[in-house]
């Protein structure tokens, strides 16, 4: 199964253009979709859940088409939206069998069999009895990726998963989501470049509603490649500096740290330095050209 998106648009209350002519392609495993906060991102994840109709263009999940097979698309999906709405007074086992049985599953015992499968995927079988409103960001995020598998989905859409939780939950989460992609689609949607690095090959960039890039990762690192530098200033000059295209800078004793990126070497002290995700995506979405 894959995700065919052609020309993809989405305007809000006539003239907020969210999208602009989306064409995508997501086949198996982990895909990221990076972009800074406002790029659109949730709106797409939005409408490819369902929830929200597109104004124009085309989305095919599998042989089902949007708009008109709805209902089709919605047996095959789960869905972790960005503020997930839990109830706090429910145990995490009680709040997934009273997901199972919504998503119609009427047997008890098929409940039960699933709900405790899922629990132990999350590792949160020793944490069943316990009530949501103690769980952490970190468990409420996991017990929110067990509702969204119940119904075994060919895919599974999360929505900035990671966001609040402290650096050790993060890294637990994305080992969650690279063990579940191995099955299935999971589009992971977020602005936190580390998640994406860290878990998927391919991945999209989104930005101000348009599509700044698709493709692997390894292709998007070549686009920097020989143009990132590093080198060390005093702080009495890093004003002259506004010019160049510093994409950080980190305070040392003397003065800063400097990463930039140009086609040529910057200043006489910089070196060349390996790319990152994070290099590549602030090129992208700052507006840098390719020549």
């Amino acid at each position: 199964m894959n995700i065919q998106i052609q020309a993809l648009s989405k305007t809000y209350n006539g003239n907020k253009q969210a999208l602009r002519e989306i064409d995508l392609s997501i086949g198996s495993g982990m895909f990221g979709l990076l972009g800074p906060n406002g790029a659109g991102k949730s709106t797409l994840m939005q409408i490819l859940a369902t929830l929200i109709p597109p104004t124009g263009g085309k989305v095919q999940v599998g042989p089902y088409v949007l708009g008109k097979d709805d209902h089709c698309i919605r047996q095959c999906l789960g869905y972790l939206p960005q503020a997930s709405r839990f109830y706090d007074k429910l145990t995490g086992e009680e709040f997934l069998h009273y997901v199972a049985a919504i998503k119609g599953m009427k047997s008890a015992k098929e409940r039960r069999a699933a709900v405790a499968t899922l629990l132990e995927k999350v590792n949160l079988q020793h944490h069943a009895k316990r009530k949501l409103k103690t769980y952490s960001g970190g468990m409420r995020q996991r017990i929110g990726i067990a509702q969204a598998l119940i119904g075994e989905p060919r895919v599974l859409i999360v929505d900035e998963p990671t966001a609040g939780l402290d650096p050790e939950e993060r890294i637990r989460f994305r080992e969650l989501l690279e063990e579940l992609g191995q099955e299935r689609i999971i589009v992971l949607s977020t602005h936190i470049v580390a998640d994406i690095e860290a878990s998927c090959r391919s991945l999209a960039i989104l930005d101000q509603g348009s599509m700044r890039y698709h493709g692997t990762m390894a292709d998007l690192l070549a686009k920097v490649q020989g143009r990132v530098w590093t080198t060390y200033v005093h702080e009495r000059d890093l004003h002259r500096l506004t010019g160049e295209s510093v994409i950080r800078r980190r305070k040392t004793i003397e003065g800063y740290e400097l990463r930039m990126i140009s086609s040529t070497c910057p200043l006489p002290d910089a070196v060349p330095a390996s790319p990152s995700l994070e290099d590549a995506y602030l090129h992208l979405t700052r507006g840098e050209s390719d020549e």
